[in-house]
Order: structure tokens, then C-alpha cells, then sequence
């Protein structure tokens, strides 16, 4: 498991939380921190260079912004799989791209622009693929976002969150030409400089000055456009290397107020959504991205939520291979 200093674990959990806007982010944070300015940009140089954090960047509603999106199943046979893998991960809307212990074993995150169809694009996919067999499992209802791992001995300050969002296309408005250059902008990683939001202007082929991009990002983060702006760590890297996808099924008489308030309060997930149900094919719901530190303690957080839930048939969907995870980069051809 990964160590860190007490210095190290302050800025790596404070760096998950929602970044200030401002012209010196690194300078504010170190007031916060009890830190020089120079200390927090060390850490961070330090553990982007090793790969603990992925990234530092804006992290975007893709309904809001007009796409449409949904994690898709594949049932594709063995001897098929690394090139069907190849075709997926090379769709500009493909973020997450995995391999799982299912009959349904390849696992990707689909986006797509307002003048495509989500629908053919995926069907358009499985033919190419060779799929036997595919799910379109959509967002019906987001109950909690976010990926923050607690690092060292120390803790996420506003954890995992849980709440709500239907997702619906009457939560998207059309974005100014500026506004989409923002999001092309701030899609990009910000680095360790003492002004990174000029540096990051300086490295783009772009028109927009520090001040316009500053006032823009903080408008479409009160807009809920951008969740926020903050970075990602890598599971592993960070020392949680127990990682499961988990779907439950709900029974006629669940409660989902209750089922929501046991799994959005649990701070390992992550991720916890209810998508659709194919009966006779998919009645599982209920999706629950778990990070533990160990498998025993992965285990144990699942059958935790088993007894605490009263939901006894669930699938545990472990990861066999990652073949793909990087962000969609959004009007990156406009």
C-alpha cells in the first residue's frame, strides 16, 4: 500500500476537492494547507510525474452540454474481445473502457454529440464488434458522483456526497462559442505553475485571456455545467487496488429513498446510479462503483450493504483489464 507523508495526504486530499478559481490556485491552497506555495506545487509535479494523480481539470455534465451518454455491455466472445477493444476505445466518445467477469464483459462509457443517435451509434459499435449481445444501460437517475479517495491517514472533507439528478435532456442550453472554447480549455490539465490558468491559455491555440476564461469556468460551475474542477487520482496508484463495479437488483417492496440513503452514505462508492432493466436479460438497477483497499475489505463493505440494504441478489462485476479510461474531450472538433 502507498505511503505519504502527513504534508503529502493533506495536499493530495485537499487537491480532490473543488479547486479555487482564481489567478493563483496553488498560492490559496497553501494558505489553507498551513504550506509555501512551493510545497503544494512540489507534491503535485511530484505525483503527476509518478502517475498517482491523473489529472487536474474541469469535469463536465455531459447531458448539460448537450450530449447524450450511457454505459453500454458487450457480450462478446473470447477469442474476439482484444478487437472489439481496439474498435471501442478508438470512438472519440468512449471514456471508460473495461473488462469484466461477466457473460456481458466488455464495459464502456458511450457519449455522443446532439446530431448522433446514442442508440444506432452503440448498435452501429456491436455489429463492428461482434457482439452476441448488448445492453444500453442509461442514466435514468444519478444518486452520487465522485471519485475522492481518501488518502493516507487523512480524509476527504466533504466525502462522498450523495444526491440526485434525473437525467433529462431539458437540462442542457446552448453554449456560446466562448463558452465551448472554456470547455475545450478546461478539459486540459492544469499544472503545477504558479499561474496555471495563464499557462494554460499560453499553451492553447486560443484567443481567450486569463480574466474572460476565469469569469467563464465560474459561470458554467454555478450553471452546473462544470460538477467541478478538481483532480483525479489513480485507484491504485493512490492504494486502492480492490476496485468493483456492483449491480443490485430491487425487490417490489424496496424503499428507494432508504436504499439511497444506505449506499450514498457509504463513503467507498463512488459512483451510484439506477439505469435500465431489461427483464429476462438485465434486472440488476441499482450500480454501485466501489474502492476498497484490500479485497477482504472490499468484501466486506459489499456484504455491509447487503445486511444494511436488504438487497440479497447483486452481481459483482471485478475488473479484469483496463483498456481505456480518459475523459471525453467535448467540442474538440469545433
Amino acid at each position: 500500500m502507498a505511503e505519504y507523508s502527513e504534508k503529502e495526504s493533506r495536499v493530495l486530499n485537499r487537491v480532490q476537492q473543488d479547486l479555487p478559481l482564481v489567478y493563483m490556485p496553488w498560492h490559496q491552497l497553501s494558505g489553507e494547507l498551513g504550506l509555501t506555495p512551493d510545497d503544494v506545487m512540489d507534491i503535485i509535479r511530484t505525483y503527476r510525474d509518478e502517475g498517482v494523480i491523473r489529472n487536474i481539470a474541469g469535469i463536465f455534465s455531459a447531458e448539460k452540454l448537450g450530449y447524450d451518454i450511457s454505459l453500454v455491455a458487450f457480450c462478446v466472445p473470447d477469442k474476439k474481445v482484444a478487437q472489439a477493444a481496439e474498435i471501442i476505445n478508438a470512438h472519440p466518445g468512449v471514456s471508460h473502457n473495461y473488462l469484466r467477469d461477466h457473460r456481458y464483459n466488455i464495459w464502456f462509457t458511450l457519449a455522443v454529440p446532439p446530431s448522433t443517435s446514442l442508440q444506432k451509434e452503440a448498435a452501429r459499435m456491436a455489429d463492428q464488434a461482434g457482439a452476441e449481445d448488448y445492453l444500453l444501460l442509461r442514466n435514468e437517475r444519478m444518486m452520487k458522483l465522485g471519485v475522492k479517495l481518501a488518502v493516507g491517514d487523512g480524509k476527504i472533507p466533504s466525502g462522498n456526497k450523495s444526491h440526485q439528478e434525473n437525467y433529462v435532456k431539458k437540462g442542457a442550453r446552448k453554449l456560446s462559442e466562448r463558452e465551448k472554447e472554456a470547455v475545450r480549455l478546461l478539459q486540459n490539465d492544469l499544472l503545477p505553475d504558479p499561474r496555471p490558468f495563464a499557462r494554460l491559455v499560453d499553451d492553447n491555440n486560443t484567443d481567450m485571456q486569463e480574466d474572460e476564461l476565469l469569469d467563464l469556468a465560474d459561470g458554467l460551475r454555478k450553471d452546473g455545467i462544470m460538477r467541478g474542477f478538481r483532480a483525479v487520482l489513480r485507484h491504485r496508484d493512490a492504494g486502492y487496488t480492490a476496485n468493483a463495479m456492483t449491480a443490485w437488483k430491487l425487490g417490489t417492496g424496496t424503499q428507494l429513498d432508504e436504499v439511497q440513503e444506505v449506499f450514498g452514505e457509504e463513503p467507498s462508492i463512488s459512483h451510484l446510479y439506477l439505469r435500465t432493466v431489461y427483464p429476462g436479460r438485465w434486472e440488476y438497477p441499482l450500480f454501485a462503483m466501489i474502492h476498497a483497499r484490500s479485497e477482504d475489505e472490499l468484501t466486506a463493505i459489499i456484504h455491509g450493504l447487503e445486511e444494511r440494504s436488504d438487497l440479497h441478489n447483486y452481481q459483482v462485476l471485478r475488473s479484469l483489464r483496463e483498456f481505456k479510461k480518459e475523459r471525453v474531450k467535448y467540442f474538440n472538433n469545433t
